[in-house]
């Protein structure tokens, strides 16, 4: 499909659906990964909800992960959704499971209906200029906890209750596919079961907008002298406020 399909449908509906983003084999390779690092945080004995499994940044244990954050694809249109300089805010692994083994009943990300777009005196931004990208690793069916949301919501201007019931679709799909909505869409996880659905979730926004994490000093000085420009780009790198005006006015860097 053409790159104005894909802006258009986002713009108009808050989503879009772009099917084989991923090959099968590219998903059962995830797949195994994020089960290994998720097996490591248990015999470490962190955290980990026994309704879903979360490693966030999963790129400081294995950096295969940055395939998952950059893609040429998805790059061409976040670059026109947002511009060529948008960063990478917050990247998540998800197994949404059930785990016997694990009784820590934790309070985690997706529960209830939510925006991922700041509020400002209670009052939820703008859409438009910060967008998550959902890739499925698993099939997302109606049976194992697919994501809940309401179509066009991000047009409006005020925040979703959490607790309150919502015409909503189900986003199902295929492992290997993706999708791309507005974070100020309306949304929420569907219920845990016994099966994994793995899942990536990755949130991109404008340069100025703040990380998350620093990734700076989670990864070293080392990483980010050896690693491409597309990452650097993406981790803040070329977006870094200088110490005075003494060293540059700019605040982005090429």
């Amino acid at each position: 499909m053409k790159l104005s399909f894909y802006i258009k449908k986002i713009k108009k509906d808050g989503y879009v659906q772009i099917p084989g983003l991923l090959s099968k084999s590219e998903c059962t390779l995830y797949r195994n990964k994020s089960k290994k690092l998720i097996n490591k945080y248990k015999k470490k004995g962190k955290k980990l909800s026994s309704s879903a499994q979360i490693i966030n940044s999963p790129f400081r244990h294995d950096k295969s992960f940055f395939k998952l954050i950059y893609n040429k694809k998805i790059d061409k249109i976040l670059s026109k959704l947002i511009d060529q300089d948008y960063v990478l805010l917050n990247s998540n692994i998800i197994n949404r499971k059930i785990d016997i083994i694990n009784t820590q009943k934790l309070k985690t990300i997706g529960e209830g209906w939510h925006t991922d777009t700041p509020t400002v005196g209670k009052k939820k931004l703008s859409n438009g200029f910060r967008f998550l990208l959902t890739v499925m690793l698993n099939d997302f069916t109606k049976e194992n906890g697919a994501t809940y949301f309401v179509p066009k919501s991000h047009l409006l201007e005020i925040a979703p209750r959490r607790d309150k019931n919502y015409k909503s679709k189900i986003l199902t799909g295929s492992a290997g596919d993706a999708v791309i909505f507005d974070s100020s869409l309306w949304h929420k996880a569907g219920k845990s079961n016994s099966a994994d659905r793995f899942s990536v979730f990755n949130l991109y926004g404008p340069w100025w907008n703040k990380p998350y994490f620093d990734y700076e000093k989670m990864l070293g000085n080392k990483f980010f002298k050896k690693t491409s420009k597309k990452i650097k780009k993406l981790l803040h790198f070329n977006s870094r406020p200088p110490k005075n005006n003494d060293i540059r006015s700019n605040t982005v860097t090429k």
